[in-house]
């Protein structure tokens, strides 16, 4: 996939990271995910009232309720990213700072 059809802009700084949608196929990729993990939210939901009103106990609640959606989060939070990675252009803002911090020195340099 070259550069320009990829859907997403993955921008690196640092340790830092922040993937952005590019185009109108990267919003709606980014869509699908969100109401994906808008389902999951919902089922868990759910599960959190059904528990209550079951009569749970907390500790009961949050091993067999709370506990498996953390970690369900975490794995599609872990492949949102690696999903977006791979179809993103990568951009080294570092690189890119420096590099203007060249260019500035060099035009006050030549307008002496």
């Amino acid at each position: 996939m070259r550069d320009e059809d990829k859907p997403f802009v993955y921008y690196k700084t640092g340790s830092g990271f922040k993937i952005s949608p590019r185009n109108a196929a990267g919003w709606r990729a980014f869509a699908v995910w969100m109401f994906a993990f808008f389902g999951a939210t919902g089922i868990f939901v759910w599960a959190t009232v059904a528990a209550e009103r079951a009569g749970w106990e907390d500790s009961k609640m949050l091993l067999l309720v709370t506990a498996p959606f953390l970690c369900v989060t975490a794995i599609w939070v872990f492949a949102m990213i690696r999903y977006m990675k791979a179809r993103s252009e990568i951009v080294d803002m570092d690189s890119l700072i420096q590099l203007k911090r060249e260019l500035d020195r060099n035009k006050k340099r030549n307008s002496r």
